[in-house]
């Protein structure tokens, strides 16, 4: 059952475990309606990474339509599972460090909510990408403009001016509760598609319409069949492991819920139709593709090779109003993919010094402390880290999710999720739930090999590849199989409870 509204935590939840960002979200703060929540995943599904999965897709034989249906039906499993992991948030209005508490124990919980925060801010260098483009627009020396820093560094002088305009852009945002972000999701849904639409219709109208070209087939491209059925797969998979760190954390935002019907509608609906932003890049790529001869499968690369075939004022004019409503978008990607979970999940570290405001500073401010300019040119190494990091995602909101429904039949103690003793319900041995741990262990074991495979220093089986090509399904799916505790549960009890709970 849900908290009474005037709940009083006991005198055991006092220290280390509790402040006013990790106690249950008090009526004032449930706002969030269906909209609010189709608004934010129909607002994220304009990011640069959704534009350019279309064409990643073709690029393996698929054509058009078939890869609609894959990032289609990659997007329902996410929206699905997402729905499941937001229910217990929606009920007992707790984020995500809290939430774990229950399945991982008391400091257990630690462990997952630090690596959840590993990726933190690096939408921010994204940003100044728009805005170095903006600049030049505006002023048509800032190509002359010599650049000052050494090679080695990673960054140009043009590039650094746009990270630093679009990290004073994110500083006041910063003292916004994220309870209070929602009009920025609601202003991006309508804006975002709106500049996007204008760049598919110029690019087919300067192309004279849509060039698909000849679709590959398995046979063409020497592979086998099961090679290229296991190449859908990775993609498939790549859909879901952008999703990965969102699925975990959802409890961040359906915390905020006035009930557990907004957040499932809401997102259930929202999130597939992302598919729109994938299809529009798809189709532009295409049309650019046969005007000039090379793939730019980015919107940074595609703003600034419009300029570089045309600096006339008409065509400075639309790739400045482009790039003034992505450098927008992915802000809002900052701050709903990084900067929020991460001040959510950091509250639980020090919760008498960090509250969600102090922690959305501490992120911007550690996102520059890393410099990712470095990180992120490191071209090998960190894009397969970044497709790796979903194989470790998959066992843990799948534990979460068997925890809730089969396990605690969706009956959590409020109080015990704030008591460090050792006699406390959710304190396990030494603080930790091992056989939780030994689940996510086992869920990423089976994909790991690959993993490893994938930076090309070690050389692996293609069983282990086709494993890693599976990657979140596969640790998703060995969590809950390896959750063994659930299997004590009937199953009519179980369904009863799992339809009360969403329909709530």
């Amino acid at each position: 059952m849900a908290p009474p509204a005037n709940l009083t935590l006991g005198r055991s939840a006092a220290g280390k475990l509790i402040n006013e960002d990790l106690v249950p979200s008090p009526p004032e703060r449930q706002t969030w309606t269906a909209w609010d929540y189709f608004a934010y995943w129909w607002s994220e599904a304009w990011a640069v990474s959704t534009w350019s999965l279309g064409s990643s897709l073709v690029a393996v034989g698929l054509s058009v339509g078939e890869a609609i249906l894959v990032i289609l039906f990659a997007n329902i499993l996410c929206a699905v599972v997402i729905v499941f992991n937001g229910v217990a948030a929606s009920q007992y209005h707790i984020g995500y460090p809290v939430l774990s508490r229950p399945t991982y124990g008391i400091y257990g919980s630690y462990v997952f909510v630090a690596f959840r925060s590993v990726l933190a801010g690096f939408q921010i260098y994204f940003g100044g990408y728009f805005i170095s483009i903006i600049l030049r627009c505006i002023f048509s020396s800032i190509n002359d403009m010599k650049n000052t820093i050494p090679l080695t560094q990673n960054v140009t002088t043009q590039d650094l001016i746009g990270y630093i305009f679009a990290f004073l852009f994110t500083l006041p945002f910063m003292s916004i509760h994220t309870s209070k972000l929602r009009l920025l999701f609601t202003i991006k849904s309508f804006v975002v598609p709106i500049a996007s639409l204008g760049i598919v219709i110029w690019a087919t109208k300067a192309n004279g319409g849509v060039s698909s070209g000849t679709v590959e087939t398995p046979a063409s491209k020497g592979i086998s069949t099961t090679a290229f059925a296991f190449s859908v797969m990775a993609q498939f998979n790549s859909v879901m492991g952008s999703n990965s760190a969102l699925i975990v954390t959802v409890p961040d935002l359906a915390r905020y819920a006035r009930n557990g019907r907004h957040q499932m509608y809401g997102q259930l609906v929202g999130l597939p139709l992302s598919i729109i932003c994938a299809a529009f890049g798809c189709i532009t790529t295409s049309a650019v593709l046969n005007m000039w001869g090379t793939s730019c499968w980015n919107l940074y690369d595609l703003l600034n090779g419009i300029l570089d075939e045309q600096y006339t004022p008409k065509a400075r004019a639309g790739v400045f109003f482009a790039s003034a409503v992505w450098a927008f978008a992915t802000f809002c990607t900052s701050v709903a993919c990084n900067i929020t979970p991460f001040a959510s999940d950091v509250t639980c570290m020090l919760p008498k010094y960090i509250n969600i405001v102090r922690g959305q500073f501490l992120c911007v401010i550690i996102a520059t402390a890393t410099t990712p300019w470095n990180l992120l040119t490191s071209a090998q190494s960190f894009l397969s880290f970044l497709g790796g990091y979903s194989i470790f995602q998959g066992s843990v909101v799948s534990i979460m999710i068997v925890d809730y429904f089969l396990v605690r039949r969706g009956n959590l103690d409020i109080e015990a999720m704030y008591d460090e003793s050792s006699s406390g319900k959710y304190y396990f041995v030494y603080g930790v739930n091992w056989r939780a741990v030994a689940a996510f262990v086992a869920g990423f074991a089976l994909p790991l090999p690959g993993f490893i495979g994938s930076f090309g220093t070690a050389s692996v089986s293609s069983s282990a590849t086709y494993m890693y090509d599976l990657g979140w399904e596969l640790s998703f799916v060995i969590g809950v199989w390896s959750t063994g505790f659930s299997a004590s549960c009937s199953r009519s009890p179980v369904r009863r409870t799992v339809a009360s709970r969403l329909a709530r």
